[in-house]
């Protein structure tokens, strides 16, 4: 899901205002809560808030035997409530803020000079606290009186709105705070940076990138005029950038600028600061998106030690921020119990600090209810969804992008549950927001009209799938081109649409166009001649016999003992493919045995598929599942055009030493597992990362069943064909493969046959990486003296057994 931008932006800009006019008392007294307010305004601007909190403290006390005016106590108690809200302490902060006020009211013609700008920061309070009504009073507020500063109400209210979901106010906003940007002095101060980085913002709402990028680096060059690039307005600035690039997935592009963000943040603040802590977890983030996750894992760890440092181990929302991100690394990993765990820690602490209906919950209810869904518990995730909804309909207003994206959830999870007219609203709602807000002609809104013709070509809607999958591929026309990989993934789509509709004709002329379009791009030459939907495996139930038991071994690995071939969700898979097999299609569950990461060495997974387990285990008549999900590779070294997969420890430049010959592998099973009904599936070839950092090995050549020498009683089932690459998804957190698989086989609910999810599966698949990655993907099934029926892994077992 979509991580929030740190709201320091609006703070940022107004520190060096508030404090500009500041006067002190010089008697006696006086000097010692000049000295120590000075002290503390030091150590506020160098993010040493806890020390800054205690000189402000005694000089506010202090300052009690003194004779201030108004004004110069305004000015005493807007500091320490700027120090008190930095800190996370609200309550106290916000009776602050209305103390100055009191003050600043009684200081004569030098009332208003206070006001705009405790106003301004009060604002900035509420926004945090996602109060957006009482944000928007207070900088209205401050607008009414500013003068000096009258750009900053403008432009906080510009980034109000677009945070609230408010697109005409911002944009009313955004016009008033391009007349002080266009101004004669918007160079000498930070006017036109802000409203630029407004403007981007505002831009990547409406799905217009390249607008966005352009508007952002318009900002940075602003910002760079003023200051130098080790200025943390110069970080913040970047912030923005990067998030741009995350929603693109140009993680590597993403990666470059919050390292910079840290950086720089380190070299001005030194590293006892939760500004640093931030950039960890920010800089966490996106190594989880390129699949980092050993390196993740240590700078949110780095978070999370240096906020406890900082704030003497208490629960408070930074180190409940810095959770999060630890948690959501956790569940890329598959590791579901400390991610959840870790999810509930950050979510009682932020319901406790902010309340039970704040914007930062829903997002933390959000990633409970993806993690529910991973683990097929839909009831879970449903309630979890639901409640981050009522948040944001409640919290925000009608154009707020997440309101569509939380319908999407909700439409995911019902689609996967089978509850088809439950889902049917939430994508019919997904579409009118998205055409409301984005416009008719969106990206959000072909995907979302997608989604529902999807849905309606499994609800047996032929006109309305037909209207619905048209609509999606106009609008993917107009934005990619009539050649484009996206466009030959929705004309597959409406084939399948016209093939369910029974106008064959048409639909043949739709895989037509479609195929003419994928011999374009990479990976199309090797099915140009198989359009088809379907493809034929010789099947008999000539002596088939009952399945006696079941039993699947499951392999994923992301993390490698060599991390530079880390793969991003491969681990997850394997764990969400067990999960799969014992929620829904019928398997014991002390009868799969999943191995991921360090277990996954090659020498525990050859022990494993013989006595230690499954060969010691398995009979004639049961039915076995072996899952791979890794690399594969064919070795540089001369080993007779063997292919490898590659396990935890394998050296990717001795494959022939350490890696496990899929040859053998097949030849291991067929003589140590006794069954003749193996089901062997391997999401391997993954490029994962590669469009960015080349992550995988060197693609297997030739991965096809004269090579492969399928056992005896074998069915495999591949993630691609020979010199293709297996994705990993871009929308949702596992391989294209493995998520479509595990829709795939619940196309026909319990009944579904391995060629029945194939056939889906094939063409979810290529759809996919057409659309997203502008590659071709195709799985392969093949068999060899299969014995029996197609399978069927929900299949009932014949006999109860222990072991």
């Amino acid at each position: 899901m979509p991580r929030p931008v740190s709201i320091v932006l609006t703070l940022v800009f107004l520190i060096v205002a508030n404090f500009s006019t500041l006067a002190l008392p010089a008697a006696c007294q006086e000097k010692l809560v000049r000295s120590l307010y000075v002290s503390g305004l030091q150590d506020y601007e160098l993010g040493n808030y806890k020390e800054a909190l205690k000189k402000l403290r005694k000089a506010m006390a202090l300052s009690e035997g003194v004779k201030f005016n108004s004004f110069e106590r305004s000015q005493g108690l807007l500091t320490l409530a700027e120090t008190l809200r930095s800190l996370g302490h609200y309550e106290e902060a916000e009776k602050t803020f209305n103390e100055s006020i009191k003050y600043a009211n009684q200081a004569g013609f030098r009332k208003n000079i206070t006001l705009s700008r405790v106003y301004n920061n009060l604002g900035v309070l509420y926004f945090e606290n996602s109060d957006f009504p009482k944000a928007e009073a207070a900088w209205k507020e401050s607008e009414k009186i500013s003068f000096d500063i009258k750009y900053l109400p403008t432009n906080n209210l510009a980034r109000l709105y677009l945070k609230w979901g408010k697109l005409a106010e911002a944009e009313e906003y955004l016009a008033k705070a391009k007349k002080f940007a266009t101004g004669l002095l918007n160079n000498k101060d930070i006017t036109q940076p802000y409203y630029y980085y407004n403007l981007a913002t505002y831009n990547k709402l409406k799905g217009k990138f390249d607008e966005a990028e352009q508007n952002y680096k318009k900002a940075i060059a602003g910002i760079q005029k003023l200051v130098t690039e080790n200025h943390l307005y110069y970080t913040i600035v970047l912030m923005g950038l990067s998030e741009l690039y995350i929603d693109q997935s140009r993680f590597e592009e993403a990666e470059k600028e919050i390292r910079t963000i840290v950086k720089t943040r380190e070299n001005a603040l030194g590293d006892e600061n939760p500004l640093v802590a931030e950039a960890y977890v920010l800089l966490a983030n996106v190594l989880a998106d390129e699949g980092k996750y050993n390196e993740a894992r240590e700078f949110a760890g780095k978070a999370i030690e240096l906020n406890n440092r900082i704030f003497e181990g208490g629960d408070n929302l930074f180190v409940a921020k810095a959770k999060h991100a630890f948690a959501n690394i956790r569940r890329q990993e598959g590791q579901y119990a400390e991610a959840e765990k870790l999810l509930n820690e950050s979510l009682s602490t932020v319901k406790r600090i902010l309340g039970a209906d704040h914007l930062e919950v829903a997002d933390i209810e959000r990633d409970l209810g993806s993690l529910k869904l991973d683990q097929l518990q839909y009831r879970e995730a449903e309630t979890l969804f639901q409640s981050a909804s009522n948040i944001v309909e409640s919290r925000t207003g009608p154009d707020h992008p997440e309101r569509a994206e939380l319908a999407l959830d909700l439409g995911n999870l019902y689609l996967r549950e089978g509850l088809y007219d439950k889902a049917e609203i939430q994508f019919l709602k997904s579409v009118k927001l998205s055409k409301e807000v984005l416009g008719e002609t969106s990206r959000a809104t072909a995907s979302s009209a997608r989604k529902l013709g999807e849905l309606y070509v499994k609800l047996g809607k032929s006109d309305d799938a037909i209207s619905q999958l048209t609509a999606a591929c106009n609008i993917d026309k107009s934005i990619f081109g009539e050649a484009s990989p996206p466009v030959a993934a929705d004309l597959m789509a409406l084939a399948g649409a016209y093939d369910s509709a029974g106008q064959s004709e048409k639909s043949k002329d739709l895989l037509a166009q479609a195929n003419q379009i994928k011999q374009k791009f990479s990976g199309g030459g090797a099915n140009v001649n198989s359009p088809q939907l379907t493809i034929p495996v010789a099947f008999s139930s000539k002596d088939d016999r009952p399945v006696r038991d079941k039993w699947a071994l499951v392999i994923g690995i992301s993390n490698f003992k060599d991390p530079s071939i880390n793969l991003k969700f491969a681990a997850k898979d394997a764990t969400d493919f067990g999960n799969f097999l014992v929620t829904s299609e019928k398997f014991k569950e002390d009868h799969v045995k999943t191995l991921t990461d360090q277990e996954a060495t090659r020498e525990n997974i050859v022990a494993m598929l013989g006595e230690k387990w499954l060969g010691k285990n398995a009979r004639e008549d049961d039915l076995i599942v072996v899952y791979v999900s890794s690399h594969g590779s064919h070795s540089q070294e001369d080993a007779g055009g063997v292919n490898f997969l590659v396990a935890h420890d394998t050296d990717k430049n001795s494959l022939l030493a350490t890696g496990i010959p899929m040859q053998w592998l097949s030849k291991m099973i067929s003589e140590q597992v006794k069954s003749n009904r193996v089901v062997l599936i391997l999401d391997v070839c993954h490029s994962g990362a590669a469009a960015q950092g080349g992550k995988s090995l060197n693609r297997i050549a030739g991965l096809a069943p004269d090579v492969f020498k399928i056992g005896s009683g074998q069915m495999v089932l591949c993630s691609s064909m020979a010199e293709q690459v297996s994705w990993e998804s871009k929308e949702y957190e596992n391989s294209v493969f493995t998520r479509r698989l595990i829709e795939a086989l619940r196309v026909n609910n319990d009944k579904t046959t391995l060629l029945d999810a194939y056939n889906r599966l094939k063409v979810l698949v290529e759809s996919e990486v057409l659309r997203d990655r502008s590659n071709l993907q195709t799985p392969v099934l093949w068999n060899e003296k299969w014995v029996g029926k197609d399978p069927m892994l929900a299949v009932d077992t014949a006999t109860v057994t222990s072991h």
